[in-house]
């Protein structure tokens, strides 16, 4: 599910190099706020219920976000663990503090691990929202890329 807000989604060339990425691009946002959404079938990428209900795996979560060195921006993570009813049973969310115009470049890291997770795990809903703080027209928001999602099982 993609929204396009403002002048919506384009994607660019980093500006900056996001270590271990395979690409070095990255969904760029607009003026007003764009957002992107996607759901993980677990089963349909392999993993099966007695898995997913053995106590014994993480769920870790990552997502890179940065600017424009001339407009600041700002961005949204929410991570949803839902069941086959695509009921929610956890969630994460992370709102950091916007990035200021002139600021060479930056970008950050955000990750979770949810652990001592809930039986009946079948859904990941993963969605990140972006938008620039000097409201320009074009694509001056949030630069969004290498955004994972990975199971692990745990040895016991």
């Amino acid at each position: 599910m993609v929204q396009h807000g403002g002048d919506g989604w384009v994607v660019e060339v980093n500006r900056s190099t996001v270590p271990g990425a395979p690409s070095q691009t990255c969904f760029v946002s607009s003026f007003s706020w764009c957002r992107k959404k996607q759901v993980l079938d677990l089963e349909e990428e392999g993993l099966w219920p007695e898995l997913l209900d053995s106590g014994k795996i993480e769920i870790c979560v990552s997502d890179w976000w940065g600017a424009r060195h001339d407009s600041g921006c700002m961005y949204r993570l929410l991570v949803q663990l839902l069941d086959a009813n695509q009921t929610v049973l956890d969630k994460f969310s992370a709102m950091p503090v916007p990035i200021q115009q002139w600021n060479n470049n930056v970008c950050f890291q955000v990750t979770h691990v949810f652990s001592n997770i809930k039986m009946g795990v079948r859904f990941v809903s993963f969605e990140h929202w972006g938008q620039d703080t000097q409201f320009w027209a074009g694509h001056y928001g949030a630069r969004v890329t290498n955004s994972s999602v990975v199971v692990r099982a745990q040895l016991s």
